[in-house]
């Protein structure tokens, strides 16, 4: 995996930044990667396939969102998406997200268009 450049491979790399997402029957439904930019933490995020459609999606974000903001109050929150992603790209917009760029991303597969969305929480009155 890191001759491909997947930092996943990366021990020190995933124990620093990804988590796993456990229900509270201690099944694993998804993961979460807090990627440190300078005044950001950009997302990466999955819920398991066969958990897709289930509703689940809003939650997952929403918890991911939390914990970002508690590991670093003061930063920014973003994350990318491709852009043929809609059902995806509309679980972000209902947790608060919104479309703030579009650029072709290199990836391991090849070039990507992706959407960058940022965390926009509502206002406090």
């Amino acid at each position: 995996m890191q001759q491909l450049g997947m930092e996943f491979g990366d021990p020190i790399v995933r124990d620093q930044q990804y988590r796993a997402v456990v229900s509270d029957a201690g099944e694993m439904v998804g993961f979460a990667q807090f990627f440190p930019l300078l005044g950001v933490t950009r997302l990466g995020l999955g819920l398991r396939p066969e958990l897709c459609g289930r509703g689940l999606g809003l939650a997952l974000v929403r918890a991911i969102v939390a914990e970002a903001e508690r590991q670093a109050p003061e930063g920014e929150i973003d994350l990318e998406v491709h852009i043929w992603n809609e059902r995806a790209i509309r679980t972000y917009e209902r947790a608060g997200f919104v479309i703030t760029d579009t650029y072709a991303k290199t990836t391991a597969a090849g070039t990507v268009d992706v959407h960058c969305m940022c965390y926009m929480p509502p206002a406090m009155d």
